[in-house]
């Protein structure tokens, strides 16, 4: 009965690898383990553990007066998710990303930010950053914070690679350095001249983690 069972197994699975016991996928795509002594169980599926997000501070210690390293940090992706008008052209190539970079110069903290969107011609969609343009960042604690540029900025259209690349950047006020630690990133939209769009924010507490790097 056993070595039928065998037969039954190797006939409906695919074998998959071979190690101290022979290891099959089935059809539905469930592995067994076949054992020499004729005996077998299903694999047991692991739930990936979700990411640790970076404990939020306290009041007592976003409170404290804030005095700056002079620092650079490395640019990190905050924002990463699909482009509403992108996606009415494109299935594949309708993706926008930022990424964000915190320099601090012991009077002043910039925040410089990169959007790369998967389209050649990044204008005839979004236009320019120009002095309206503005990201608003909405917290998990409610409130909302409004990172306003302070001139325009002009996109780099780059044909042969199929992408358009926005290199901006702006000041953080003290106000919004102290509510950016309070809490984590929920919502992100951006407003470009052309057109405002919401974006699904890929770092939610990348202000959180990189913020008390840059403090003393």
């Amino acid at each position: 009965m056993k070595n039928l069972l065998l037969v039954l197994v190797l006939l409906f699975c695919g074998i998959y690898t071979i190690d101290a016991q022979m290891r099959l996928r089935t059809p539905d795509g469930r592995v067994v383990f076949l054992y020499d002594n004729g005996t077998w169980k299903y694999e047991e599926v692991k739930k990936a553990k979700p990411k640790q997000k970076a404990p939020v501070k306290s009041e007592i210690e976003i409170s404290k007066p804030i005095v700056l390293k002079k620092i650079e940090l490395k640019p990190e992706a905050v924002i990463k998710g699909v482009s509403a008008k992108l996606k009415k052209f494109s299935k594949n190539k309708n993706i926008v990303k930022c990424d964000f970079q915190l320099v601090a110069d012991e009077e002043k903290v910039i925040l410089k930010t990169e959007w790369k969107i998967m389209d050649e011609e990044g204008f005839r969609f979004f236009g320019f950053i120009t002095k309206k343009s503005k990201i608003d960042l909405e917290l998990s604690n409610g409130e909302v914070v409004s990172l306003n540029y302070t001139r325009a900025f002009e996109p780099k259209e780059y044909i042969k690679y199929g992408f358009t690349i926005f290199k901006a950047e702006l000041t953080l006020r003290e106000d919004q350095i102290r509510a950016l630690q309070k809490a984590y990133i929920t919502k992100s939209s951006m407003q470009w001249s052309r057109r405002v769009e919401e974006y699904d924010v890929y770092n939610p507490d990348y202000f959180i983690k990189e913020l008390p790097k840059i403090l003393k």
